[in-house]
């Protein structure tokens, strides 16, 4: 079993500052001793039909394109995901999503607005923050002389003092039909900020977080008059300055410190990762062992003669067929499943057993006597004990019109 981290490159504008998200797992990583070409990198578009090796995938990006099932669609059964730093912009969960969130918990999350609504359906959560808190610090004894606007809003350039004016270097994150690969290009952003700063001034969380996390002064500023929710945990570490302040900043910026609660983060999440390893990898490694091999043809050998009677018989997939289940078996379940998918116009009218009175797709079973009241519905005979029985009932009952489609094992 490996690590995995994504790659991503967005089809419109790319924002650097999601893949700042992946360096800061490569960090990680690396603080962990595992090297970077023995990591699994998996394209965000490509998580639920991953069918590589298992892997262990911290969850930190935002994944908000809609997906069938919600998040519980989104990652294939060869990811482990482990949360850190989820967040969402929709505030209502999907009974599917909950029960996913429940057996995933904890679920660590970047934002209040995401840990309440998770708290709301009694999901095990806390706040984690974003996971770029964790850069290390820049060399703190050298000099640095330049000042960066990155994606700053137009009118606060009135507000700088002309001695940091002067001197600053425009740069932006958004970049329309990038030609170069957007993780490098972030990794050669921060390494400048790294190397040159002594102030930068953006409206941007992965832009600000990342530079006060290596020690940079940062001022973080939005032109509304109100912050995103994005950014509320981030108020702990610096102060975001609205519109309406920016006649207040404090152009002389000190580097924020905060390297015990960056340990604490940092080994936080070292700790669940390796948990999430240490549980799975026999687990998993044993199950790849056999997945791995040349595949022939399989049938549900159980199902299938049933499955060959509806396929031959019913010519129309989209007829309104009416059929029942004689036997309360798995062998029912699965007919009345591959009949809703490929026939959808069919009806389930009863479910009988001998034995036992119980409910199957909504329907409560009824004693086999009751067949013969229903001689148009073809019955579907789902255990083996019941074919004798059913061709007894068609030649007592003289009535040859009674249609019965039979289980039979495969040899």
């Amino acid at each position: 079993m490996r690590f995995a981290n994504y790659s991503f490159r967005a089809r419109g504008v790319n924002n650097l500052g999601d893949n700042m998200q992946i360096i800061a797992i490569d960090e990680l990583y690396k603080s962990m001793g595992i090297l970077e070409d023995e990591i699994i990198y998996i394209d965000t578009n490509n998580l639920a039909t991953y069918d590589g090796e298992y892997v262990v995938l911290p969850v930190t990006m935002p994944l908000v394109d809609y997906r069938t099932g919600g998040i519980s669609g989104r990652f294939s059964q060869r990811i482990v995901p482990v949360f850190l730093g989820f967040t969402m912009v929709k505030d209502t969960l999907l009974p599917e999503e909950v029960a996913y969130f429940n057996r995933m918990a904890p679920i660590g999350c970047r934002d209040e607005r995401t840990l309440n609504t998770l708290r709301n359906y009694g999901i095990k959560s806390y706040l984690h923050g974003c996971i770029t808190a964790t850069f290390p610090l820049r060399d703190m004894s050298k000099k640095y002389d330049k000042v960066y606007i990155v994606d700053a809003p137009k009118e606060i350039e009135k507000f700088i003092p002309n001695h940091l004016l002067n001197k600053a270097v425009r740069k932006t994150h958004m970049h329309e039909g990038l030609k170069e690969e957007p993780k490098q290009l972030m990794q050669q952003y921060y390494d400048e900020y790294k190397n040159e700063a002594a102030l930068v001034i953006t409206s941007l969380l992965h832009c600000a977080l990342p530079c006060i996390a290596a020690g940079i002064p940062v001022i973080l500023l939005k032109s509304a008059d109100a912050v995103t929710y994005r950014f509320a945990w981030l108020e702990k570490l610096t102060k975001i300055y609205t519109g309406p302040e920016f006649k207040e900043i404090n152009w002389n910026q000190q580097p924020v410190l905060f390297e015990e609660h960056k340990n604490r983060v940092k080994n936080l999440t070292i700790k669940r990762l390796r948990q999430a390893h240490d549980e799975y990898s026999e687990i998993f490694d044993l199950s790849l062992y056999y997945e791995i091999r040349e595949r022939k043809h399989y049938i549900n050998d159980a199902c299938q003669t049933l499955v060959e009677y509806i396929d031959k018989n019913w010519i129309n997939k989209y007829e309104e067929y009416n059929y029942s289940i004689w036997g309360l078996t798995q062998i029912g379940e699965y007919m009345i499943s591959y009949i809703n998918k490929n026939y959808p116009n069919a009806k389930l009218c009863h479910v009988y057993d001998s034995y036992r009175k119980e409910g199957l797709s909504g329907i409560v079973s009824e004693h086999p006597d009751m067949i013969k009241k229903f001689p148009d519905e073809l019955v579907l005979v789902a255990t083996n004990g019941a074919v004798g029985a059913a061709e007894i009932m068609r030649k007592l009952e003289g009535n040859e019109n009674l249609k019965f489609a039979y289980m039979k094992i495969v040899i």
